[in-house]
């Protein structure tokens, strides 16, 4: 007795991945306004007071930043040589959910140091990273082109409601 699966189609795909997005950018920001809502004696302090997180949480920040950026890049070079777009789209959202995750851990860091410290400082660093991490929200065209789809795969991509083989 066989199960009936849904099928995979670009639209279908789009709207859970999209979904995967917005869960991760949510925990982000609700574990954010949580921890800034309960912090109590909170202060900006741009100075160095001998806190080794001043200088860990925004190492971390640039670092996923680069790190995610070069695994992403190099992870969508490696799909050029997949024939489906089922093989890419999964590819893709592969490389793209290891991208938020390296965008999200020095975020919830800097939440976390601010915790500890009460210093807004750390803060900026994940609203920067929040903010970041928004703008990486997947869309139709930005998987078009950073797939590089052409032809009969860009055809197929677009064909919103068209099961993918």
């Amino acid at each position: 007795m066989e199960k009936d699966t849904p099928s995979i189609t670009p639209k279908s795909f789009l709207r859970t991945f999209k979904l995967i997005h917005t869960a991760l950018t949510a925990g982000v920001l609700v574990f954010g306004v949580m921890m800034f809502l309960q912090t109590k004696n909170q202060q900006l302090n741009l100075n160095y007071t001998g806190d080794v997180m001043y200088f860990v949480v925004p190492f971390m920040a640039v670092a996923g930043i680069l790190a995610g950026n070069y695994l992403y890049g190099n992870m969508l070079k490696g799909l050029a040589s997949m024939k489906t777009l089922r093989e890419k789209l999964n590819g893709f959202q592969s490389a793209s959910v290891i991208r938020y995750a390296l965008l999200e851990g020095p975020a919830f860091l800097g939440i976390v140091a601010f915790m500890n410290e009460g210093n807004q400082y750390y803060l900026i660093f994940s609203v920067l990273l929040l903010g970041w991490l928004i703008m990486q929200r997947p869309t139709k065209d930005k998987v078009e082109s950073d797939l590089k789809l052409e032809g009969s795969l860009k055809y197929e991509f677009q064909q919103g409601d068209h099961p993918l083989v």
